[in-house]
This record gives C-alpha cells, sequence and structure tokens, in this order.
C-alpha cells in the first residue's frame, strides 16, 4: 500500500475513533443514562458532579486531539519539537486508557480499548519528525 495511502486510512479510523469517544465523553459530560455501561467503569446510573466535570475537561482534549490529528496529517507529520512532544504525550494517553479501558469490569467499557489502541496508533504513526531536532 502506497504511504500516502496508508496515511490517509491512518487518519480515518484515528478521527473515528476519536469521534466515538468525543461521543462518550460529551455524554457523560450531560449524564445520558444509555451511555453509563460505557464510561467509568459502568458502575453508576448517574455521574456525580466530579466525574461530570472530569467528563467536561476531557470534551476538550478530546476535541484538541481531533484538531491536533489533522494538523499532523496536513503537515505530514510533526512541525517542531513541541508538536512531537505533544503527539508523544496523546500517545502514551491513550496507551494508557486502552489499558484502562480493557481492565474494566464493565463489558461494554471493554470495547473502548479498541478505539484507544487506534488512537495510540494513529499518534505514533503520524507523527514523525519533520524537523531537525538540535543537539
Amino acid at each position: 500500500m502506497e504511504k500516502n495511502m496508508k496515511k490517509q486510512v491512518t487518519l480515518g479510523v484515528s478521527l473515528i475513533a476519536l469521534l466515538w469517544n468525543l461521543y462518550l465523553v460529551i455524554g457523560a459530560t450531560l449524564n445520558v443514562s444509555s451511555l453509563m455501561t460505557r464510561v467509568a467503569g459502568g458502575g453508576y446510573d448517574s455521574l456525580p458532579i466530579g466525574l461530570r466535570f472530569a467528563y467536561g475537561i476531557q470534551t476538550l482534549v478530546v476535541i484538541f486531539e481531533l484538531i491536533f490529528i489533522v494538523m499532523l496529517y496536513q503537515h505530514t507529520g510533526a512541525w517542531s519539537k513541541n508538536s512531537y512532544l505533544l503527539s508523544r504525550i496523546f500517545l502514551i494517553l491513550a496507551t494508557i486508557s486502552a489499558f484502562v479501558n480493557f481492565a474494566s469490569n464493565s463489558p461494554d467499557e471493554k470495547w473502548n480499548a479498541i478505539a484507544a489502541a487506534i488512537i495510540a496508533y494513529g499518534f505514533f504513526s503520524l507523527a514523525e519528525m519533520r524537523f531537525k531536532p538540535r543537539r
């Protein structure tokens, strides 16, 4: 498969996974009852206000991740030291999220690990260094 086509597919599936995460975190923030088995360990009928606030902050992070991963694609990789560092931070967070979701007691929440793993791969794959680091 051509390298550019691989990047397009990676971006596409990463965007789908990030949109799924956005759906979940917005739903948790708004306390949507049908999503309670998919968030916060699946142990709540109604989320406490503190968790809803945390999910509200996470909503902003996911929106930024969506914008940032598109920018990585448009720039054909990390365009600065900071963009590379930020992509690695998102990679680490997504990897941790995949493990935490997989370890959840909720069978519905375990499926979120797939989206988190896809997001981690997206940040790993799309963040090639396109600058010369200083030594």
